[in-house]
């Protein structure tokens, strides 16, 4: 059998190179494509950056909101008034109001009234210097408080302008208390004090029937 002739070989194989030349294979062409699994890679971290944008903004606004709603959180006590004399009831009243107070919550009043007609001024001394042992107690024991001394002619009507000015929620009173004048021997005072006690009862009881009145915004409590 006769072979075909060299040139006719060179030929071919000229062909088939320049074939090869003009398509490239597969593999060759997929290296310029961008790798997939970077894309994916990119896409996630964006959406990671998305989700946690919005779980910071949704913190901020929780915070803004419990920030808004302690702004209306606030403590309420009462307002606790001592009505002031230099008998031992006064004592037990103070005992008595110290019970149940709270001094974060509640408020304390120190309340000394004497009557404007003592014109030695026998009950206003004797008032001061019960009153200032009653406030260094509170002092002593880390106890706030508001002194109040006043003078009128009608004490029982002042201590209930007293509360009623203050807001008082409750008042505490001995049930001896504002009953005997400081000085015996200033006979004038102690007579006049005699006969308005025969006439129209004693302060204590004055207060007490004003603290049952139905429109009466604070009560006493009255300790023996």
């Amino acid at each position: 059998m006769e072979q075909p002739p060299n040139d006719l070989l060179d030929t071919k194989e000229n062909d088939n190179n320049n074939r090869n030349n003009n398509n490239p294979e597969p593999n060759e062409t997929a290296i310029n494509i961008p790798p997939i699994n970077n894309t994916t890679t990119t896409t996630t971290t964006t959406t990671s950056t998305n989700i946690n944008t919005n779980t910071d903004d949704s913190k901020t606004t929780t915070n803004e909101e419990n920030e808004d709603d302690s702004s209306y959180e606030y403590i309420q006590g009462q307002r606790i008034c001592i009505i002031i004399d230099s008998d031992e009831s006064t004592n037990r009243a103070l005992n008595k109001a110290l019970e149940n107070f709270d001094k974060e919550k509640d408020e304390l009043y120190l309340l000394a009234v004497t009557s404007s007609l003592d014109y030695l001024n026998d009950e206003k001394n004797d008032a001061k210097l019960t009153l200032y042992k009653y406030e260094h107690y509170f002092d002593s024991i880390g106890i706030e408080y508001t002194p109040i001394q006043v003078e009128s002619i009608s004490i029982t009507s002042k201590i209930i302008s007293e509360l009623e000015e203050n807001e008082i929620d409750l008042a505490y009173v001995g049930a001896q208390a504002l009953t005997n004048v400081s000085n015996p021997d200033n006979i004038i005072f102690s007579a006049f004090s005699f006969i308005k006690q025969v006439l129209l009862g004693t302060i204590v009881s004055g207060l007490k029937s004003a603290s049952e009145k139905k429109d009466c915004k604070w009560k006493l409590e009255i300790v023996n």
